[in-house]
């Protein structure tokens, strides 16, 4: 090496000494990749959106000795995309493998890389608890926090000869417990209580038992109507006789409800019975009308409620005649510009329905994935006994291997389009008392295999047979499995439509569990097997019956959904599926085989 040679060398290592290493290390976001625990009653939830997993535990597990079997971790590369982590350096605060854990308390474990991040394991188990007395007025008040049991009773029956007639603190046989036979009668003392002792799994809580003396007079839960009917729920009260009578206002005859119009079965949708209570729902009514409801405990009468039936309302465009092209800009769209995109309305003054063409279309107008249908052009494709010419179809893409596009028709507005993702309000404000007992809609639907998916915010095709796990409750989805369709009708008490970001999970919401929801009618193909095996070519006509947390709640706010992709939102599905939907109705009366008609 010559003298020039070794100088530069010499002078590029002294350079490089006075560097400092200031690259940032890369995010290296750490998670739960899989849990397994004995003593289970449905899948653990592996929560990466707020580090949480929650195991639901049998009602026979001792949540005191949980028994994990294994735990396993994984990592996610946040930023520094090329950095590849190797699983085998997270450092892990403790080894829950094979075993024991008390699960009364959450579970805290420390996974550390080049970031910590602290994971919570809690248990969730639901004990079916059972305490009930003669002369008994209504449900039994639980306070698990006070172990505490408290009854209403009639105040004619004497308090020292209390009898239980059912009582049930745990599953046997790991719960022991007295017999009936042997619980406490006498509650005549300045409490009005006695204690029990239960012992489940070698430790013993002693429970409270309290008896509230009560006058015998009918308690309504609600008197509550739609168009036709009217929902009536009371507590029951054990030895009296309890019938309800209605009549319309300012009529002089009483008209008694009708023996089958009484819920007796847990597994009805329309008027489920429920444990201390009478329920009944009227039927046959006239719209736009006031009656008055009143009820009989014995030969006690109660206050007479009066409550007026509401419209039969029908959503608009219903039977998918009205369709019309305008731009895709929703900042346009007011204006009525013409443009590529396919809307479900001909007059952007009467807006109510809504898609995701306006994001598909801004990559061109063949990514209208959902469109009308005509009788003229394609019959097959239009009910036969439809009384319009035109149905709705909806189909999934691979939009130019970017993102998946599920198909989709919903009642709101689709607000803007973010890139390659999108904000959509789920939707509409309403000013009328609306209470379907059902949504009727007739439907064609065919699923293809999940071929693409999106794990960890990358876009793939998925492979027939291999398992995936998708977003933040690492939903578990096998390559080539079927796709799902949903659908969904909710009534609530928004303020507003729901915003759903594509771009955070946080905002997607399930209509079964969301707060506000007091309607809601809900289906899916995985359910309704008859709809998809072998029949595909087929109109299908189903029935969604709506169930009402409680049907005195006035809606503002009116959800309605179909899609034939149901994991879109984490851009997951088949792009072999696709739906068509004509003749959507509401319903509002029952038939006496306790059916919508």
């Amino acid at each position: 090496m010559n003298r020039r040679a070794i100088i530069s060398l010499l002078t590029i290592l002294a350079f490089a000494s006075c560097i400092k290493n200031d690259l940032p290390k890369p995010v290296v976001d750490l998670f739960i990749a899989s849990l397994d625990v004995e003593g289970t009653s449905g899948d653990i939830v592996l929560d990466r959106s707020t580090y949480t997993a929650t195991i639901p535990l049998a009602e026979e597990t001792n949540i005191e000795a949980v028994q994990f079997k294994t735990i396993t971790f994984g990592s996610d590369v946040v930023t520094n995309i090329n950095y590849t982590a190797d699983n085998s350096k997270i450092i892990v605060s403790k080894d829950l493998n094979n075993r024991v854990v008390n699960m009364t308390e959450p579970e805290y474990i420390t996974l550390s890389y080049f970031q910590t991040y602290e994971w919570k394991i809690v248990a969730t188990q639901t004990i079916n608890r059972i305490w009930t007395v003669d002369g008994q007025i209504g449900a039994t008040e639980w306070d698990l926090e006070g172990h505490r049991a408290i009854v209403k009773r009639r105040q004619d029956y004497p308090l020292s000869d209390v009898k239980t007639t059912e009582m049930r603190f745990g599953p046997r046989p790991t719960y022991d417990y007295p017999e009936v036979a042997q619980m406490p009668t006498n509650f005549d003392n300045e409490s009005k209580s006695q204690t029990v002792t239960v012992s489940a799994h070698g430790r013993s809580t002693i429970w409270e038992l309290i008896v509230v003396p009560t006058e015998v007079a009918l308690d309504f839960e609600y008197v509550a109507a739609g168009a036709n009917v009217i929902w009536i729920k009371a507590a029951n009260i054990d030895g009296a006789s309890i019938q309800f009578a209605y009549r319309k206002k300012d009529s002089e005859e009483w008209l008694k409800v009708n023996d089958e119009w009484y819920a007796a079965d847990s597994s009805n949708p329309y008027n489920r019975y429920e444990e201390g209570f009478v329920k009944a729902i009227v039927r046959g009514l006239e719209p736009n009308t006031k009656y008055e409801v009143i009820g009989y405990a014995d030969e006690k009468q109660s206050d007479i409620k009066v409550v007026t039936t509401t419209s039969l309302y029908q959503l608009p465009n219903s039977q998918m005649e009205e369709w019309a092209k305008f731009t895709n800009d929703q900042q346009l769209l007011p204006t009525g510009e013409v443009g590529p995109c396919w809307y479900p309305f001909s007059s952007v003054q009467h807006m109510f329905w809504a898609t995701g063409n306006p994001g598909g279309t801004s990559l061109g107008e063949k990514y209208n994935l959902t469109f009308p249908v005509y009788k003229s052009a394609s019959p097959e494709n239009v009910p036969a006994d439809s009384p319009g010419e035109v149905s709705a179809y909806m189909g999934s893409q691979n939009v130019l291997g970017m993102k998946f596009a599920a198909g989709n028709l919903f009642v709101g507005e689709y607000g803007e389009t973010l890139g390659t993702n999108a904000k959509i309000y789920f939707g509409c404000m309403v000013d009328q008392n609306i209470k379907p007992v059902a949504l009727r809609f007739k439907v064609k639907y065919s699923r293809g295999g999940i071929n693409w998916i999106t794990v960890n915010n990358k876009y793939q095709s998925a492979t027939t047979g291999t398992e995936y796990h998708i977003g933040s409750k690492q939903i578990k989805i096998v390559g080539g499995q079927p796709d799902v369709a949903k659908v969904f009708f909710c009534l609530t008490d928004w303020s507003e439509p729901h915003c759903v970001d594509s771009a955070d999970e946080k905002t997607f919401f399930d209509p079964r569990t969301a707060e506000g929801v007091y309607g809601l009618g809900y289906f899916d193909s995985d359910s309704n097997p008859e709809m998809v095996a072998d029949h595909t070519d087929r109109w299908h006509t189903m029935t969604l019956p709506i169930e009402y947390r409680n049907p005195e709640v006035v809606p503002s706010c009116l959800l309605l959904t179909f899609t034939c992709s149901g994991y879109g939102d984490y851009f997951t599905g088949s792009s072999e599926s696709w739906m068509y939907v004509d003749d959507i109705e509401l319903l509002y009366d029952l038939d006496e085989q306790n059916q919508p008609k």
